[in-house]
C-alpha cells in the first residue's frame, strides 16, 4: 500500500539517511542486511501506531472538523473519498494530530500545532535505550484486530 510505503521510507531515512540504489535496486552505500532490518523496524513501528490509533474516534474527530470548516469541500479525485465518513485527507491528518481531547473547537484551532518537527527524536531514543531492561509488554504490543 502506499501509505505503508510512505511511512516506512520517511521512518527509514530518518534513521540511516538516504541511500542510493543501483539502477537494479540494490543498495550502493550500505550493506543490505542492516538496511533490510532497518526496513522491517520502520514498518513494525508503524503497525504498531495503526494498532495504538482509536480508528474510530478519528473518524468522529474528522468528521465533526470536515463538517465545521468545509462541508461543501469536495476531494479533487473521488477514489480518495471517504464515503463511509465523508471527510477529506486534511481533516484525518488534522484529527489525527490534535493533542486536545473531548470535543475539538476546530473553528478556534483548525490546525494542530506541529510543536515536534525539529526534535531530533533518534538522538534521544539510542540515549534512552540504555534503560532498556528486556522486552516491555504493554495494551500496544500484541496487535488487536478488529477493535
Amino acid at each position: 500500500m502506499p501509505n505503508r510505503l510512505a511511512v516506512v521510507q520517511a521512518l527509514r531515512q530518518d534513521i540511516i539517511g538516504p541511500h542510493h540504489h543501483y539502477y537494479l535496486g540494490e543498495i550502493a552505500t550500505m550493506p543490505v542486511a542492516p538496511y533490510d532490518a532497518v526496513t522491517d523496524a520502520m514498518a513494525a513501528v508503524l503497525e504498531r501506531i495503526a494498532v495504538a490509533v482509536d480508528w474510530r474516534r478519528l473518524l468522529v474527530e474528522a468528521s465533526w472538523r470536515h463538517m465545521e470548516l468545509h462541508p461543501d469541500r469536495e476531494e479533487t479525485l473521488d477514489r480518495y473519498k471517504s464515503e463511509a465518513a465523508n471527510v477529506c485527507g486534511e481533516c484525518l491528518a488534522e484529527a489525527l494530530l490534535q493533542e486536545n481531547t473531548g470535543a475539538p473547537d476546530w473553528e478556534r484551532e483548525p490546525e494542530a500545532e506541529l510543536r515536534h518537527q525539529d526534535v531530533d527524536w533518534l538522538t534521544l531514543v539510542a540515549e534512552a535505550l540504555q534503560h532498556r531492561q528486556g522486552v516491555i509488554t504493554h495494551e500496544y504490543r500484541t496487535p488487536q484486530r478488529g477493535q
